[in-house]
């Protein structure tokens, strides 16, 4: 009997140790607020659009077992049209119905996948965005993109994930935000 229970204890203990991963993620990049204005009466409509092969954020890979899966708690194409939105409005710009530019905000790439190794987790994240802005047939396509990656002894948390992931959407849509190309567009002036 006493065999038996400690083996129940044991098998519970262990059981307690594996990570629960939720099915949706918070994300939530921030934006700078710009303190420069570098529109002026310029109107714009936008567009987010999820071009991702598959829906989920992050992808968590344990030796021997079917990769966990977690999606955004919220559709990531209208999640990060809205952040840019906001960062171009502190830059003067007005993002509306109506406008002489049309820019579309398009998802290549939102993704962080760990990846348990003999002893270590490797963890790799991969944004890639792509911007299209067309003033009246003209257009600007340029793609912005950022990765990294590090190997560390411990699973990494759901926090450590949702941070990572929301810091590189936030850096790539700050260098959306400072581009000067894509400026002389949404300012309907193309060079």
């Amino acid at each position: 009997m006493m065999k038996k229970s400690l083996l129940l204890l044991a098998a519970l203990v262990l059981g307690g140790c594996a990570t629960h991963w939720p099915e949706s993620a918070l994300i939530n990049p921030q934006v700078i607020p710009s303190n420069q204005q570098y529109y002026s009466g310029n109107r714009i409509t936008m567009e987010g659009v999820d071009n991702r092969e598959a829906a989920y954020v992050f992808s968590i890979k344990k030796k021997e077992k079917a990769p966990v899966l977690v999606n955004s708690s919220q559709p990531l194409n209208n999640l990060l049209a809205e952040k840019l939105a906001e960062g171009l409005r502190s830059q003067g710009l007005e993002v509306g119905n109506s406008g002489t530019t049309n820019l579309t905000l398009a998802i290549t790439t939102a993704a962080v996948t760990v990846e348990e190794k003999t002893f270590t987790y490797v963890t790799k994240s991969r944004v890639s965005l792509q911007v299209i802005a067309d003033f009246q047939g003209s257009k600007l396509t340029k793609q912005f993109n950022m990765s990294s990656s590090k190997e560390e002894p411990g699973e990494p948390s759901m926090a450590d994930l949702e941070s990572t992931l929301n810091q590189q959407l936030g850096s790539v849509l700050q260098q959306i935000m400072a581009d000067t190309a894509l400026r002389g567009y949404l300012k309907g002036q193309p060079s």
